[in-house]
């Protein structure tokens, strides 16, 4: 049984973070979370890779997560997913946020095949900004569902990094335009940290 309240990572166990260009930022949220998790002794992994999406994903799940043989894996795919087929990248097929949270499942699944038994699942951040957001609208919302949806589903940790960057912007003095993103997609160093601590406190870990 699950117990969400308790700590979800141990001394001594590998996190392997597993996403897009938000995930592979050398000064991005990985980076903050290597630092805070050092006492605790975690290694810290990025595995992520610049447009990522969930198809692409599962392409490279077996040599950038089940590889490593980590402890946990923290997945944060999504914001490309809900982009492409749309817009500028209408020339690509379309994931539909249903199919989005299926990949989801499918990543947890094989990783416990191989061993791997603890997950967490962050969802895209409630909206694009800016240019992006215009273009794209609010696109995000059916991913975040499914994607709390597939967390659910296979008993894995959810992280409200959603919720969290919504009430950070409506508090914001001028929430429109760009607040926590430097291109109304990647995140700013604000941005960041709100998203590296609302893991932590998701895990236990803050």
């Amino acid at each position: 049984m699950i117990t969400y309240n308790e700590p979800w990572l141990e001394k001594g166990e590998t996190l392997v973070c597993f996403g897009d260009s938000l995930t592979a930022s050398k000064t991005g949220y990985v980076a903050i979370l290597a630092e805070k998790l050092a006492d605790a002794r975690v290694e810290v992994v990025n595995a992520g890779r610049g447009g990522d999406k969930t198809p692409w994903a599962l392409t490279r799940l077996e040599t950038d997560v089940i590889a490593r043989k980590p402890s946990a894996v923290s997945i944060f795919l999504g914001t490309n997913d809900c982009a492409v087929g749309r817009g500028c990248w209408a020339d690509e097929p379309r994931v539909p946020a249903a199919t989005y949270g299926d990949n989801l499942r499918w990543i947890i699944h094989l990783c416990r095949i191989a061993g791997i038994m603890k997950f967490s699942v962050t969802p895209p951040l409630h909206r694009f900004e800016g240019k992006a957001y215009r273009e794209h609208g609010d696109v995000m919302a059916a991913y975040c569902q499914h994607a709390r949806e597939a967390a659910d589903d296979m008993r894995a940790r959810f992280v409200p990094a959603d919720i969290a960057l919504a009430e950070a912007r409506a508090r914001h003095a001028q929430p429109a335009g760009l607040v926590f993103t430097t291109d109304g997609t990647h995140l700013t160093p604000d941005g960041n940290l709100i998203v590296a601590e609302t893991m932590l406190k998701a895990w236990g870990m803050a």
